[in-house]
């Protein structure tokens, strides 16, 4: 998931992948993408999110070897 801003309001949603948080792993992309879809769906049905479910929300599923998760890669995606 994407981290906070420093007063912990805001989703850093272009924040480098380096600096987001892994929340679980999965066998493969297809098994990523179907609970990030049942998470999402979960949340739908609220009008107003909390910060942490904007989080929720904003996640991704990143392959474990993208170059993009080592700190010394800043390259927003």
């Amino acid at each position: 998931m994407p981290p906070l801003s420093d007063d912990r309001q805001l989703v850093e949603k272009n924040a480098p992948l380096a600096r987001w948080d892994t929340i679980s792993t999965y066998d493969s992309a297809a098994a990523c993408s179907h609970e990030l879809d049942r998470l999402t769906a979960v949340l739908a049905g609220n009008i107003s999110y909390s910060v942490i479910q904007r989080r929720v929300l904003a996640g991704k599923c990143i392959a474990a070897d993208d170059p993009r998760l080592h700190s010394d890669n800043f390259e927003a995606y």
